[in-house]
């Protein structure tokens, strides 16, 4: 039997055998860098599971105050959506968030726009968000302006030649490359996909690694708002709108509904109700999304059974049969939501009058739309083709604005499901959609 030969111990000095070893030396081992290696595996980790919000370029994990030195911002000078050059020195008065990321990216950044535009529609205006290309040979004032036209109005979009896109990376440290793929868009680009934050003064203020929430986002927003209240004019580039966020309507009598929703707040009865949907039609059955509390203002959670009946406003005779409502949680939702299809005869005013199995009632009042020429329910769906990601290049934000898109939802066209004889959902998208509280959650409950 082959006797193996004893190790030799250690010296004190971690990695370094006694002199006059006859086996070579490992390397030393760099404690202060095991050591930061440690903690960058702890933030992936944190990270991974949603704990850690973000990266301060302060010890303390607070905002440097406004009176303390920080660091200027480096120099960003290239092409805006608009042909004209730019500089980040024209920002000069009100925070700014910054990213690099291309026009093409199918994943990660739909999601840090999404996420920025979260953060600025929290804050209403006076940020602006810049959105850099990495990707020059895809990506001109064409492209970028194409973009542009489905993000929040706060979106400036930058592009420049190679030479000047690299030099700007190089000068915020993110790095790029290109990884040909064989996909229909022709190649990705890996690139450095932490978010920027600057101050009115030009200050790099903080750094958000990919995966950050918006809250934590718009909390520093209002920081350095507060600071130095941003100058008072408009956006310098016209953008199309994107309509502000609601928040989640909460059950009370004074609580305003969401934006857009088709029905004033008063109700009626010992419950309390509001309706949620952006919009109720007539001329066919028509879902109506309700939320519904008791006179304490508790919500039902959807152990109490629900019926509903459309009535006229002005005498109260039903106009239609009375309907089961049915309650729905989506996942990641906190409330219960009733859904109940009803008909209504006509547009104009109507109410809805809402009856529990516990011999509770309420009512609340409805503006039902015309649908016009929109194909009612049960009829043959119209015999469109809606685009792809592959028809599109791979540009993601051409089919959806969601911040975090399912691609699931893009990968088969209506018509190529109608061919095959596979039922399909149609999400009709908007600038505005992925903050509507009904829209919004509508996403949800078709992914689920």
């Amino acid at each position: 039997m082959t006797e193996r030969p004893t190790p030799e111990p250690l010296d004190p000095v971690v990695g370094a055998r006694p002199a006059g070893s006859t086996h070579p030396a490992p390397p030393p081992i760099d404690r202060r860098a095991a050591f930061v290696g440690g903690v960058l595996l702890a933030i992936v980790g944190l990270l991974a599971a949603g704990l850690v919000a973000l990266v301060v370029l302060e010890r303390g994990g607070a905002l440097p105050p406004a009176a303390a030195t920080a660091a200027p911002a480096p120099p960003l000078d290239l092409v805006d959506q608009d042909g004209r050059p730019f500089s980040l020195d024209s920002l000069a008065g009100r925070p700014v968030l910054l990213f690099f990321g291309y026009t093409h990216c199918p994943d990660v950044c739909p999601t840090t726009v999404g996420v920025v535009t979260e953060a600025l529609t929290a804050v209403g205006d006076g940020p602006r968000a810049v959105f850099t290309s990495i990707d020059p040979e895809r990506d001109g004032v064409a492209e970028m302006k194409s973009y542009l036209r489905y993000l929040h109005p706060a979106f400036i979009g930058l592009s420049g030649t190679p030479t000047e896109v690299r030099a700007a990376a190089d000068g915020w440290g993110v790095r790029y490359a290109r990884i040909e793929t064989g996909s229909a868009g022709g190649y990705a680009m890996a690139h450095t996909a932490d978010t920027f934050l600057v101050d009115a003064q030009g200050r790099l203020r903080a750094v958000f690694p990919f995966g950050t929430e918006a809250a934590p986002i718009a909390a520093f927003l209002e920081r350095l708002l507060a600071e130095t209240p941003p100058p008072s004019e408009p956006p310098a580039t016209p953008f199309s709108t994107a309509e502000p966020a609601t928040p989640s309507p909460t059950l009370a009598l004074a609580t305003p509904a969401p934006s857009g929703a088709a029905t004033p707040a008063p109700v009626t009865g010992d419950l309390l109700a509001m309706i949620v949907s952006s919009s109720v039609w007539s001329g066919g059955e028509s879902p109506v999304i309700f939320r519904i509390a008791d006179t304490a203002g508790t919500p039902l959670d959807g152990t109490t059974a629900i019926r509903a009946r459309v009535v006229s406003v002005t005498d109260g005779s039903p106009a239609g049969p009375d309907v089961d409502a049915v309650a729905v949680r989506p996942p990641g939702e906190t409330a219960t939501s009733y859904v109940a299809s009803l008909d209504f005869p006509s547009p104009g005013a109507w109410r809805i009058v809402l009856t529990a199995s516990t011999g509770a009632t309420g009512s609340v009042p409805v503006s039902v739309f015309d649908p016009g020429t929109t194909t009612p329910i049960g009829a043959p769906a119209p015999d469109v083709r809606t685009p792809t990601l592959d028809s599109v290049g791979g540009l993601a934000l051409a089919v959806t604005t969601q911040p975090e898109p399912d691609l699931r939802l893009s990968r088969t066209s209506t018509a190529d499901a109608r061919a095959a004889g596979q039922p399909y959902v149609l999400v009709i998208d908007s600038v505005a959609f992925k903050v509507s509280p009904a829209c919004g959650r509508a996403l949800a409950m078709i992914r689920y």
